[in-house]
């Protein structure tokens, strides 16, 4: 072997590292972008101090995530890293007016206005922050980058609604922490400009152009792509149905404190992502989710037949650790299955099936709950579940080798 061969061989198993400049300042910007979320927390709160019909108040509520679901799938196909960094920037501004904006709304049709511009202005933000950190993202560490992402995204919900009382009556309003956090929100433009320019992530198979309806066709075209789409889907519509049935469930059965159960599987999610770490990298990403969503399907038919608190806060701990394994490896499968130039695209419609399981999920809950009960709810959850566990295992039937589009 000459030299020329052997450096080679040794550059080829250098591990890669992924705590670089640009994605710690990147993953800084998506917290901010989050705790702009979490502060809402109390949002239905504020509704009833306004003379708006509480009949209104879901409308009002869900309308902002009915714009991502809406304009997600319009604007990422034109987002790409030589323009990602201007519509952060245009995401930001967005939302920073509309925060401060809110007191202006005093009933129903201001509110409405004031919450489809700041769904609006945050899909944007969204869309293009994922966009640029796609390309730092290397493929060798793709199921920890997103685990870490994870974490990033559901700090805020474990730090913030806590202290929203302290803020409340510190600042004197609802009102007044918008406003607070919109000046907060401002930490986003320099934290993206020392990230740098996005256009220099990854290499040459970066994009950086809007697709093409073509290449658009051409990517749904693999079956691989709406499948991991549709795997996804499932898997959120039944974590959503937990999430908002879980407090009426535990009320059924006479737990005290049911919040609890999230509070349990929230630090499970996280520390097991923080423990796995690069751990998830190095074994069958497909086959681990697999058997991760397995168990959580497990997991669900012993909550419909749970008797007591014991068993239904340890369930907390073990749906939580699930939960924290497949997430990131649902993303990481769709990151690495994709082409280069798909996956900031691929990823936003992987983002797209997280905010379409929290609208499926209580679309199906209310009717199912209603006639039949808790238990045929949680019998669903096990379903979907059974599904995407057999999905995901089909997608890395190539061993999670990255497609080649032919020249």
């Amino acid at each position: 072997m000459n030299a020329a061969a052997a450096s080679q061989g040794q550059a080829k198993h250098e591990p890669v590292f992924i705590w670089t400049r640009e994605f710690v300042l990147l993953n800084s910007a998506v917290f901010l972008a989050f705790a702009n979320l979490s502060i809402f927390f109390r949002f239905y709160d504020y509704l009833q101090t306004l003379p708006i019909d509480p009949k209104s108040f879901g409308l009002l509520m869900g309308v902002f995530s009915a714009m991502a679901l809406i304009m997600r799938p319009i604007i990422s196909p034109f987002l790409h890293a030589g323009n990602a960094r201007r519509w952060i920037f245009i995401g930001a501004g967005g939302v920073i007016i509309v925060l401060a904006a809110y007191w202006l709304g005093s009933g129903f049709w201001s509110v409405l206005a004031i919450r489809v511009l700041h769904g609006l202005a945050n899909v944007v933000l969204a869309t293009s922050l994922m966009t640029a950190l796609v390309g730092f993202i290397p493929r060798e560490r793709s199921a920890q980058a997103f685990g870490i992402l994870a974490i990033v995204a559901i700090l805020p919900n474990a730090i913030i609604p806590p202290v929203l009382p302290f803020l409340t009556e510190w600042l004197g309003g609802f009102p007044h922490i918008l406003t607070l956090f919109s000046v907060i929100m401002i930490l986003i433009f320099p934290l993206v400009l020392a990230a740098g320019p996005v256009d220099s992530a990854g290499g040459p198979d970066v994009l950086r152009r809007s697709l093409t309806l073509a290449e658009l066709k051409e990517d749904i075209r693999n079956p691989r792509v709406p499948a991991a789409l549709l795997t996804m889907l499932l898997f959120y519509a039944a974590y959503a149905l937990v999430f908002y049935y879980l407090a009426g469930f535990g009320q059924s059965i006479g737990v005290v404190g049911a919040g609890f159960f999230l509070t349990i599987s929230t630090i499970g999610e996280i520390g097991v992502r923080a423990a796995a770490g690069s751990f998830l990298d190095k074994t069958n990403k497909a086959r681990l989710a697999s058997i991760s969503i397995f168990f959580l399907a497990a997991g669900y038919l012993v909550l419909a037949h749970t008797p007591n608190a014991a068993l239904f806060f340890v369930l907390g701990a073990v749906l939580g650790l699930c939960w924290g394994v497949s997430m990131p490896l649902l993303n990481a499968l769709m990151f690495d299955l994709s082409p280069p130039e798909f996956r900031a695209f691929n990823t936003n419609l992987g983002m797209q099936m997280f905010q379409g399981g929290f609208f499926l999920g209580p679309l199906l809950g209310g009717p199912i709950v209603a006639h039949w009960g808790y238990r045929t709810l949680f019998y669903t959850c096990a379903a979907f579940s059974l599904v995407s566990a057999v999905l995901a295992l089909w997608l890395g039937p190539k061993g999670g080798a990255t497609p080649v589009r032919p020249a």
